[in-house]
């Protein structure tokens, strides 16, 4: 297996036979989507050292997921576990949040998540990095997994836990 770029922001077993790669926007409704989905599905998979899941924070150029880019710029990576809680929760209230102004935004990161109200430095990198590795691997939109280095296609609103159950297990089955 190549080895996988950008994966700083990491849960489960680093031995797990299954890698499971998200590009996701934290302002996309999609991105959501996956993560309660995943929340739902993977956890038993993660806990029998199955998958380990690597999130990516793509800053797609689209206006509406500008929200995202803000958000992704100022966690603080050198903390991953945290960086994944504070991902995690704006990814469960992304209704709250997503009709406030830039400002409005950074207050709440700040007052509510205590993250920083200026970009980290080093995060600008990151998305670059990122940004590179999506156009390399012809990431058109988010959410995109990659299963074992495999894109997933056909993963739209519609998606039912049972269809991503089915692809880890189908994945998995390719491996044993």
């Amino acid at each position: 297996m190549t080895t996988i770029k950008n994966d700083h922001l990491k849960f489960g077993s680093p031995d797990a036979p299954l890698k499971i790669e998200a590009f996701i926007n934290l302002a996309c409704p999609g991105s959501a989507k996956i993560y309660q989905l995943a929340k739902e599905v993977l956890p038993p998979y993660i806990e029998n050292n199955q998958a380990e899941i690597i999130v990516k924070l793509y800053d797609k150029p689209r206006e509406e997921l500008l929200h995202g880019a803000l958000i992704h710029w100022t966690l603080d990576n050198s903390n991953p576990k945290e960086a994944l809680n504070v991902i995690g929760k704006l990814l469960e209230t992304q209704s709250e949040w997503h009709e406030l102004s830039d400002k409005e935004l950074k207050r709440l990161l700040v007052d509510k998540y205590n993250l920083q109200e200026e970009e980290r430095l080093e995060n600008v990198d990151v998305s670059l990095a990122i940004t590179a590795e999506a156009i390399e691997r012809e990431v058109k939109i988010v959410p995109t997994l990659f299963f074992n280095g495999e894109k997933l296609l056909g993963f739209t609103y519609e998606l039912e836990p049972s269809d991503l159950k089915q692809a880890v297990e189908t994945s998995l089955a390719k491996i044993s």
